[in-house]
């Protein structure tokens, strides 16, 4: 990690052992409860550290992506929710917290923060805006499918037909890919590695509790 500025050691030491608290606090039927509870607040929390960098150092181009993305998403989550033609037939449960038209307001901002961790490390790697675009899309499509379970376990959503649909996954490509798209060819950058940080602590708190705890 010595390549990693102080700042993101110690968010990656806060955050770390924060999810790894919630993880074997997920698991324990007595904390269950309190951790569904405190689910809003430390989704809240960990998105306000997300973007706190790039708030203090004012990288507007990034803020506005951000804010386009999260506008657009949660939108879209809307149209959802009450037409299911764009990921399928569900509701939202309460795990979340407030909800506008039926959609928690988290959920934008959170798949905002995981489309940007994602595509900070694929800029690196990848030149060409499809491909770097594409590769983003398929691996926040993975993150999703390592998360659904664990999400309709907890109450965070249900799928009215049952099984996760196909199309879920296809939209959330589709919608990944497009902003992805956006955020390579504006040649956008975030102010530091701490929304590429989030996204692998939550990739691993979510594949811990689909292994462990449902």
């Amino acid at each position: 990690m010595s390549h990693l500025r102080k700042e993101e050691r110690l968010i990656i030491y806060l955050l770390g052992t924060f999810y790894l608290v919630g993880t074997i606090a997920h698991i324990g039927d007595a904390t269950l409860p309190l951790m569904l509870l405190l689910t809003p607040y430390s989704i809240l929390l960990t998105s306000v550290i997300g973007f706190f960098f790039d708030i203090r150092e004012k990288n507007m181009p990034l803020l506005s992506w951000a804010l386009v993305t999260f506008l657009v998403t949660l939108f879209l989550e809307i149209v959802g929710v009450a037409t299911s033609l764009v990921f399928g037939a569900y509701t939202y449960g309460n795990t979340l917290g407030l909800k506008l038209l039926g959609v928690p307001l988290l959920i934008g901002i959170n798949w905002t923060i995981i489309i940007l961790g994602i595509a900070d490390v694929v800029r690196q790697n990848f030149t060409n805006n499809a491909l770097a675009a594409l590769i983003t899309a398929s691996l926040t499509v993975l993150f999703d499918y390592v998360m659904e379970p664990v999400a309709i376990a907890f109450d965070y959503w249900n799928w009215t037909a049952g099984p996760i649909p196909l199309q879920n996954y296809i939209a959330w490509f589709v919608i990944a890919f497009l902003f992805s798209y956006l955020y390579f060819r504006n040649s956008l950058h975030s102010a530091c590695k701490v929304p590429t940080i989030i996204v692998v602590i939550q990739f691993i708190f979510f594949l811990s509790l689909r292994i462990f705890a449902i």
